[in-house]
């Protein structure tokens, strides 16, 4: 009769990982319904990430700036550096202006309280979710 070969570590790592990880992104399908399926967690969720957003951004456009100023006054090829940097820093301070804008109106959208209300059922919106973000995911139960 021949001997079955015990699986290396790495393959026995992997299964315990896979029931793991398969719970770990339930979790944040479940989550993430909980809080979209809610109006004022949804809003409140967007508001943070516009905040988020624009403090990384914030030192993106510090970083973007100093390298602008010290291309701008190459010549020849340097030149189209400091182009392309003043470009991109132009898009930039645009993206800031726009999250700055989303995130007052997110934030206004929050706190109208009284229209407080919840998509329904949850069970719909978890399985969008799910589709969406995680496909390969297998469906909730």
């Amino acid at each position: 009769m021949a001997r079955r070969s015990k699986p290396a570590k790495s393959e026995k790592r992997r299964r315990k990982q896979q029931p793991r990880e398969r719970n770990q992104t339930t979790d944040v399908i479940v989550d993430t319904a909980a809080r979209f399926t809610c109006s004022s967690q949804v809003t409140d969720d967007f508001a943070e990430q516009c905040s988020s957003a624009l403090e990384t951004l914030d030192c993106d456009l510090a970083f973007n700036r100093v390298a602008h100023e010290m291309w701008r006054e190459r010549p020849g090829h340097g030149q189209q550096i400091a182009e392309a940097l003043a470009a991109f820093l132009t898009e930039r301070e645009r993206y800031a202006q726009a999250l700055t804008q989303l995130q007052q109106r997110f934030t206004a959208l929050r706190d109208l309280g009284p229209q407080h209300e919840h998509l329904e059922p949850v069970e719909k919106y978890r399985e969008l979710i799910r589709a969406r973000v995680f496909p390969d995911h297998p469906p909730l139960a």
